[in-house]
Parts: structure tokens; C-alpha cells; sequence
């Protein structure tokens, strides 16, 4: 495969090769000699419950031609069944069982499958996980006997690969156990079957976005969630399969991750067409070029293709083209329209009662450290321990109708109760960014201990450094203010508020009390934008690009 590769744009660059032919022009893609398969069925719930004849064409097509179409597994995307009913398990297992000894398969659960979100369903009990880890090509599971996140290992034209299958909603205990398996494979290239992931219009769920109906994000974790916990992280990350969104029914998103991989997300569902699909499945045919992938929609019912430009196409596999990972591509850079107001680096040696400079202006602070750990390290950063403070003076958002700060700092305790990182305000009055507990994040406006905020229950990575920014904007969204909180180059909230900054008395500024190293404060007088937050993180927090100016 070449490792060669120029620089993708970032996400949605389409790599698809569409037939430039009509519907009714268009031929099946022919079968390529050597190339492997990979069998993918999407949501079969309305066999199992009206056309069970459908579910059984499936799979016996899938064993009878194992051997010719070079089958090495059948990945089903989940709602196996309608109603998670003894009598359609009992279908299904009938249906996969003729694939043993002849295909193995990985199977993700969706919200069919189970009776609710306490995440009860019938799966164990008709494919026990003593049974599949007998597979050469078994990895394991994410809880002992529960078969509803496994991992598999398996090899196509002579290169490692695999596929987690993982729950509907992947919880975050989950997704912090696919990251481990990830990252204990990193020489193998990887799919990610999940039952809702690609939302209608080749947009990943988000529930930020509002409007996406049957979101994931109830149960656990959403697309964009699982892009930005998991999916873009891994430079062998290749394709994620989704199904479930039954009113639109198929989807592409190519995304670049983080080392420049690009990562290839596919969405389909047929069940709203007739007799709930026609029994159509999407075959997914590795070309012995190492870097061609032809996505065909076929039918063992009716014995044919589907040859529309959403069910017939050819991907490119593109591998990673850096070492070290980069969350936004360079030539996206944004300059900054205005500089801060208030920048403070942290530069310098000292403990309790040092001077803190603020490099642009004149709002000065001064470490209080109430604890002899707690000093600037002579690395740029100040170490607080606990108790430690910076207090900053008053004032600094008098007289601003905007605002924006942007804090770089890592924390290092496993445990928080209430920690602010930042707070402009006073007892009764504040704008802040604190820590709950270790994983649940909130930015806060409050008048008058009238308080309004954004919380966040978001991973963090003890001893990794960490982009927090919070926005607040006059003008907002029809009329009324915006609070916009963003982590790392990400917007992880939005909520309009009724309280007015000019209401807030910042007469008690202070970074802290927080454990954890503080490289960098910013202060704006304007909302950041998306892009500009992007370009921050991206430049991290000793760069700064200006209109007409460069700072570092």
C-alpha cells in the first residue's frame, strides 16, 4: 500500500469514485481475481419479525459463496431483531449458525435489541461468548460473557486487520476500552461497527446539533462523540460502519483523523423499503492493490444489484502521513482578527506573593500559594497543588458587552470536588470554568448566585495538556445571548442565557483553586469563533497569529 500520500483536507473530503453513468446506465462493478470480502448486513429487524425467509437468503448466500467471493466475515451493523423476542433471536441464531465453520462474524447490538436503555436483551443467551471465542479469529469482549462489544482479528490480502463492534450509544467505559484495544494494535488497520454513528445528509449524530431523531446520545455516545473520543485518534482507524437512520437509509462522510489517515464513514439501512430491504446487503470487495475497496449493494432474493451512485462505489484506503497526530490541517489556519486584551504566560521562578505579568496589558496578578508546591517552574507554567491561587484584579470585564478566555493547563489530581480552573466574579456573582469531579465539566454564568451553565460529562486524560475556551456572546442567536464552552478545538456546548455580562461583578478575579500545571491565559473582548479556537489548539498555547502581526 503507498504510504506516499499528500495531505487530505480535512473532514468531509469525498474519496468516493462514483460512476459518472445514470441509475439505469450503470453495470455492477465487475469481481476483481484475489480480492477478499467483507459481507456487511444492516438492520434486519423486519425479517426477523415478517420475512424470516430474507434473514435465511442472507446468510446461506454468504456460506455458498465463502470460498469464490474470498469471504473472511459478515459484519451485521445491529437491530437483529424487532422486539428482542426469544422466537427472533431463536431466527437468528438458525440464520448465523449455518455460517459456522465457514464464516466467522462480528455482530453489534442495536436499540432493537435490547428492552430499554437499562441495556437488557436476549443476545447471551443465543450466542454465548463460550461459543465465538472458540474462533481463531475471536479477540475478546469488553465484559465477561456478554458478547455486546467484542473485538475481532483477521487478515485480507495478506495484511492485519480488525473490526470492534461496539453497543448502541457505546458507553464511556466502553469507548475507554476500545481505545485500549486500539492501541494494542496499532499494526493492524481498522473497521468500527456501531449501530448508529452516521447520521441523514453524510453528517455524523451530534447531539449539539438538535433535530437528529433517534439519537444515540441518550444511551451513551453519539457519532460525533465517538469521532472525537475514539474514531480520529488512530492512524490506523480506516472505516466506521453504521446503520439504523431507516428514513434517508445510506450516508458517506470521509474525515481525516488525526495522523492524516483518512477515515472512511458509511451509513445504510434498508428496512423501509420493501418486505424491509429485499434482503439487499452491502459487499464490500479488498482489491489485491492493498488500497481499493469496491462497495457493492447485492441481493441473494432477488439475485441482483443495486447500481445507484449511494450503493455502488469505490473507495481508496489511505494510510497515515505523520507521526505525530494533528487535530486540524495547517492550511485551515485562521489569523486572528483582534489580539487578546489580557495574556499571561506564566514565564519565570517564584512561589507565594511572585508577580504574574500580563504580557499585553496591564491587569497584573500575583501567586497565592498557600503551600510551599505551589510556584512558577521556570518551564512557563505555574504548578498549583491544591489551595494555591492567582489572583488577578478586579474588573477585567467592566465596561465588555463579549468576552472570551482560552486556559491551557493539565491536570494531575485523579480527583476534583468543585475545582474552578477559572473565575472572574465574586460570591455572588461569576463567569467560570470548573471542575465537578474528574469528568464532569461545566461553564458557568451567574447574577446574583442566579446561575446558568453548560455541563459536560467529557474524559480527561490526567497529565495531559488541555484547550478550554468559553465564549460569551451579546448578540447570540435570536436576540439573546450565547454561552459556547469548547474543548481542545471542539464545541462541546452551547446555551443561551438571560443574564448579561455587564450584570457580573468580577470583583474577585482568580485562577483556582485547582490542581494541576496552567501554561497559558488568554483574554478576548470578542467571541472567538469555531475556527479561530480551531487555530489556537492548533498553534497551542505559545503560538498566537494575528491579522499583520505573529506573537509567540
Amino acid at each position: 500500500m503507498n504510504r506516499n500520500i499528500h495531505l487530505l483536507l480535512i473532514a468531509g473530503i469525498c474519496l468516493i469514485s462514483v460512476n459518472p453513468a445514470s441509475c439505469e446506465e450503470a453495470k455492477p462493478l465487475p469481481w476483481i481475481r484475489g480480492s477478499t470480502t467483507l459481507v456487511v448486513m444492516p438492520d434486519t429487524e423486519r425479517y426477523s419479525d415478517d420475512y424470516p425467509h430474507l434473514f435465511e437468503a442472507q446468510t446461506n448466500w454468504i456460506r455458498e459463496n465463502c470460498r469464490r467471493r474470498r469471504i473472511v466475515y459478515a459484519l451485521h451493523l445491529g437491530d437483529i431483531t424487532q422486539h428482542n423476542a426469544p422466537v427472533e433471536w431463536e431466527l437468528a441464531k438458525r440464520c448465523f449458525g449455518m455460517l459456522n465453520d465457514h464464516v466467522p462474524y462480528a455482530l453489534a447490538p442495536g436499540n432493537h435489541d435490547y428492552s430499554g436503555p437499562n441495556r437488557g436483551t436476549l443476545m447471551n443467551e443465543y450466542f454465548p461468548v463460550a461459543e465465538v471465542q472458540k474462533w481463531s479469529t475471536f479477540g475478546g469482549v469488553f465484559q465477561k460473557d456478554r458478547l455486546e462489544n467484542s473485538y475481532h482479528l483477521f487478515r485480507i490480502n495478506g495484511r492485519d486487520w480488525m473490526v470492534l463492534a461496539l453497543e448502541f450509544g457505546p458507553r464511556d467505559e466502553v469507548v475507554k476500552w476500545a481505545n485500549k484495544i486500539l492501541g494494542q494494535y496499532p499494526d493492524r488497520l481498522a473497521i468500527l461497527v456501531t449501530h448508529a454513528y452516521l447520521f441523514r445528509n453524510n453528517t455524523r449524530y451530534d447531539h449539539l446539533r438538535g433535530q437528529q431523531r433517534a439519537s444515540p446520545h441518550g444511551w451513551g455516545n453519539d457519532g460525533e462523540e465517538l469521532w472525537q473520543k475514539l474514531v480520529r485518534r488512530y492512524p490506523n482507524m480506516m472505516i466506521v460502519l453504521s446503520g439504523h437512520v431507516s428514513t434517508g437509509g445510506l450516508g458517506y462522510l470521509a474525515s481525516e483523523g488525526d495522523y492524516g489517515n483518512t477515515v472512511h464513514q458509511i451509513m445504510v439501512d434498508y428496512e423501509k423499503q420493501r418486505h424491509g430491504g429485499m434482503a439487499y446487503m452491502r459487499l464490500m470487495e479488498f482489491l489485491p492493490d492493498g488500497e481499493t475497496v469496491q462497495v457493492k449493494s447485492y441481493s441473494p432474493f432477488t439475485k441482483g444489484y443495486k447500481t445507484d451512485q449511494g450503493n455502488q462505489f469505490t473507495l481508496k484506503l489511505k494510510l497515515a502521513t505523520r507521526k505525530t497526530p494533528i487535530r486540524f490541517n495547517p492550511t485551515e489556519l485562521v489569523l486572528l482578527s483582534k489580539e487578546p486584551i489580557h495574556r499571561y504566560s506564566f514565564d519565570g521562578t517564584g512561589g507565594d506573593g511572585v508577580k504574574i505579568t500580563d504580557s499585553i496589558g496591564t491587569a497584573h496578578g500575583a501567586l497565592q500559594a498557600n503551600e510551599t508546591d505551589s510556584k512558577l517552574n521556570g518551564n512557563g507554567q505555574v504548578v498549583l497543588t491544591g489551595n494555591g491561587t492567582i489572583g488577578l484584579p478586579p474588573k477585567i470585564l467592566a465596561g465588555k458587552e463579549d468576552i472570551s478566555f482560552e486556559v491551557w493547563f493539565t491536570p494531575t489530581a485523579r480527583n476534583y470536588n468543585w475545582n474552578s480552573v477559572v473565575r472572574f466574579g465574586n460570591s455572588d456573582d461569576w463567569l467560570t470554568y470548573v471542575f465537578r469531579t474528574l469528568t464532569v465539566h461545566r461553564a458557568e454564568i451567574a447574577v446574583d448566585r442566579h446561575n446558568e451553565d453548560i455541563q459536560r460529562n467529557v474524559p480527561v486524560e490526567i497529565g495531559k495538556s488541555m484547550q478550554v475556551v468559553v465564549t460569551y456572546d451579546k448578540d447570540g442567536t435570536d436576540g439573546k445571548p450565547l454561552l459556547v464552552y469548547y474543548r481542545n478545538g471542539e464545541c462541546f456546548g452551547k446555551m443561551q442565557t438571560s443574564i448579561r455580562l455587564s450584570d457580573v461583578d468580577d470583583s474577585q478575579n482568580r485562577l483556582g483553586p485547582f490542581t494541576g500545571k496552567l501554561d497559558e491565559l488568554r483574554v478576548y473582548d470578542y467571541p472567538l469563533s469555531l475556527a479561530e479556537v480551531r487555530s489556537n489548539f492548533t498553534l497551542g498555547p505559545d503560538g498566537l497569529s494575528v491579522v499583520g502581526k505573529q506573537k509567540n
